[in-house]
C-alpha cells in the first residue's frame, strides 16, 4: 500500500473537495490509503470522505511542525497537495509532493513567488485539464493531465421527472466566480419577451442572498446543498454553467453523463470537455446565455441531440481511470513501493 495524504484548505462542497472524497473511495482497491489533511476552516457543506481527516491550522505557528508530525504519526509516503495555494504553503518535507492544479490562478499573482518555490519542490504536478496545464507552463515542469472522474452508472441512470414545462439547473458553490447573476439575467431578459422559464440552483456559498436577491420575481429556487445530484439531475431539461474560470467541472461532468444539454461559457477547460455537445458562449454575457437558452427552450430535438452526444463525449470518466491515473504519478514519485 502507499500511503498519501491529500492536503487541502477544507471539505467544504466543491469540485476540488468531491474529487478527494472520490479518490479516498475508490484508491484503497488500487493499492492507495488515503488521509485527509485540511488547513483552514470549512464553512457552510461539507463532503464526508471515507477516510480521516487531519484538522490543521495553517495561521498557527506550530503549522509547520504539526504537519510533519502528522506525516511520520501515518507513515504517509507521498504528499498530494491540492491547488497550487496549497503547495506554496507546504514547508519542505521529508516525503515527495504531489501537487494537483484545479483551478488558474486568478487573483493569486501575490501569492506567485510563492507558488512558483511550491511547484518547483513537487514531484510531480498534475492538472485536471490541459488548459490549465498550458495557463502553468510558465512553472517550467512537466505537467500530467488527469480529468476528473464521477459514478459513470449512476448518472447514466438518471431518469427525466419534468413537469411539462422548461426547467434548467446549476449545481456550484454560491460564489461570484460561478456568475448566477449572469444566469438569472439572461432570465429575466428573456421574461420581458414573454418566455418564463424554471431555474432550480443546487449549492450553498457567500453570494446566498445576492443570488436570491437577484432572482426576485422569477421563477428561480435556490435549494441548498443537495445530497442526491443524479436526483436533482433528473427534474432539469438543461443544465448551465456561466462561470467566469473552470478547471474540469465535475458537476459539468456528471450533467453530460446524465444525457443533459449544456449551456456553458468558453472558459478553461470547458471547451474541451463539451466540444460540440452543448452551446458554449462567451463569459459574463447574459445576452448570449438567453439566445442558448431560448435555443434550447424552443428545440426539442437539439436537446436530444445534444444530450446524447454529451453523454457519449464522458464515456470514458470514470472514478476508476481517475483512482489508477493518480496511482502511477504516486509510484512514479515512490518507486520502491508495490
Amino acid at each position: 500500500m502507499i500511503r498519501v495524504a491529500h492536503v487541502l484548505p477544507h471539505m467544504a462542497v466543491g469540485g476540488r473537495e468531491r474529487i478527494v472524497a472520490d479518490l479516498c473511495r475508490t484508491t484503497p482497491r488500487h493499492g492507495v490509503m488515503p488521509v485527509i489533511v485540511t488547513f483552514d476552516a470549512a464553512t457552510g457543506a461539507v463532503v464526508e470522505p471515507e477516510a480521516p481527516v487531519v484538522a490543521l491550522d495553517r495561521r498557527s505557528a506550530t503549522f509547520a511542525r504539526s504537519l510533519h508530525e502528522t506525516i511520520a504519526a501515518e507513515r504517509i509516503d507521498v504528499v498530494h497537495a491540492h491547488g497550487h495555494v496549497t503547495a506554496a504553503l507546504l514547508p519542505r518535507l521529508a516525503v515527495p509532493v504531489v501537487t494537483t492544479l484545479h483551478v488558474a490562478l486568478g487573483s493569486g499573482w501575490r501569492w506567485l513567488p510563492a507558488i512558483a518555490a511550491g511547484l518547483r519542490r513537487s514531484a510531480a504536478i498534475t492538472a485536471v485539464s490541459h488548459d490549465l496545464a498550458r495557463r502553468f507552463r510558465w512553472a517550467g515542469r512537466p505537467v500530467r493531465v488527469i480529468a476528473p472522474g464521477i459514478d459513470l452508472a449512476r448518472f447514466a441512470g438518471v431518469q427525466r421527472v419534468g413537469d411539462g414545462g422548461f426547467t434548467l439547473g446549476i449545481v456550484a458553490r454560491l460564489h461570484p466566480v460561478k456568475r448566477h447573476g449572469d444566469l438569472i439575467a439572461a432570465l429575466r431578459l428573456l421574461d420581458r419577451r414573454g418566455q418564463r422559464y424554471r431555474l432550480l440552483i443546487a449549492g450553498d456559498g457567500p453570494a446566498d442572498d445576492t443570488i436570491r436577491q437577484a432572482g426576485a420575481g422569477l421563477d428561480v429556487m435556490l435549494l441548498g446543498a443537495v445530497d442526491d445530484v443524479a436526483g436533482f439531475l433528473g427534474r432539469l431539461d438543461g443544465f448551465v454553467l456561466p462561470s467566469d474560470h473552470e478547471g474540469t467541472p465535475v458537476a459539468l461532468i456528471e450533467a453530460m453523463a446524465a444525457g443533459l444539454p449544456i449551456v456553458a461559457s468558453a472558459v478553461g477547460g470547458i471547451p474541451a470537455l463539451v466540444g460540440d455537445a452543448g452551446l458554449l458562449v462567451p463569459r459574463r454575457s447574459p445576452r448570449a446565455l438567453a439566445e442558448a437558452i431560448e435555443r434550447l427552450a424552443t428545440s426539442p430535438d437539439l436537446r436530444h441531440r445534444l444530450g446524447s452526444a454529451a453523454r457519449q463525449r464522458v464515456a470514458d470518466h470514470g472514478l476508476d481511470r481517475q483512482a489508477a491515473a493518480y496511482r502511477a504519478v504516486y509510484r512514479d514519485v515512490v518507486p520502491h513501493r508495490d
